[in-house]
Formats: structure tokens, sequence, C-alpha cells
């Protein structure tokens, strides 16, 4: 009787323990073009670098939210499709709206390598290499 009561015992207390513990944040990573401006239009990419262009800031996190700041304004959403392969973080939000002035719509995907924290963004006028920090 007292060999069962000890197991129902440790089953409530590990239960009421894992019920008390803190929520595991969702992640979120921050990024930004430092070092190079890759614009592409008609086929033909243009390099710019520091001093010539104003970084993007680009946030992600693990629930598909996926913001890139440019300039004037952001294209803001949530991805349609998000996936973890090994280090692999990957989205892509199609149509996201713009919050500036001028712009339209963006579709916009990014590949971040978790470990070496370093991301590739993709837009229909952009390919940049990015540099990533946990937020």
């Amino acid at each position: 009787m007292t060999y069962k009561l000890s197991i129902l015992t440790i089953s409530i207390l590990a239960v009421l323990v894992g019920c008390t513990s803190p929520p595991t944040p969702s992640m979120e990573w921050s990024c930004r073009n430092i070092t190079t401006e890759i614009s592409c239009q008609e086929g033909i990419c243009d390099v710019a670098l520091t001093g010539d262009f104003t970084p993007m800031e680009l946030t992600l996190d693990a629930d598909g939210g996926l913001s890139l700041c440019a300039y004037s304004g952001c294209w803001s959403g949530r991805a349609e499709k998000v996936s973890t392969a090994g280090n692999y973080f990957s989205v892509i939000g199609i149509g996201l709206p713009w919050s500036g002035t001028n712009g339209t719509s963006a579709d916009i995907s990014v590949m971040l390598n978790m470990e070496t924290m370093v991301a590739t963004l993709l837009t229909h006028d952009y390919a940049h290499p990015m540099i990533c920090k946990v937020s």
C-alpha cells in the first residue's frame, strides 16, 4: 500500500512542478544587413557597401511573425510558411503590407542559420546577407 502511495505522490508532484514552471519564451531574432545591400531589378543586381546605404532591420519570431523595415516604413505580418530543420529556420511571408506612405505589399523569404546567426533575405528587389542576434 505504501509503495502505491509513493508512486502516486511522486506522480502528483511531477505534474504540479510541470504546471508551475514558467512558460518557455518564444524565440525572436533581430537581423541587419550591416555590410552590404544587394538590390536586383530586371535580372541585374547592384551591390552597395557600408556607407552607401541605410541597413534594413528584420525581425523574426518562431511563431512566424515577420517585419522588414527599410528607410520610411516596414512590411509586417505573419508568414504563411514556417519551417525548422536542423540549425535552419525559414519563413515565407506572402503579400505583407507596407506601413509607409509610398510602397506596396511584398513577398519576403528568410533563411536563418540559428547556429551561425547569419540569415539570407530574399524579396522581389533585394537579396541580403544579414547578421542576427536573439532579441
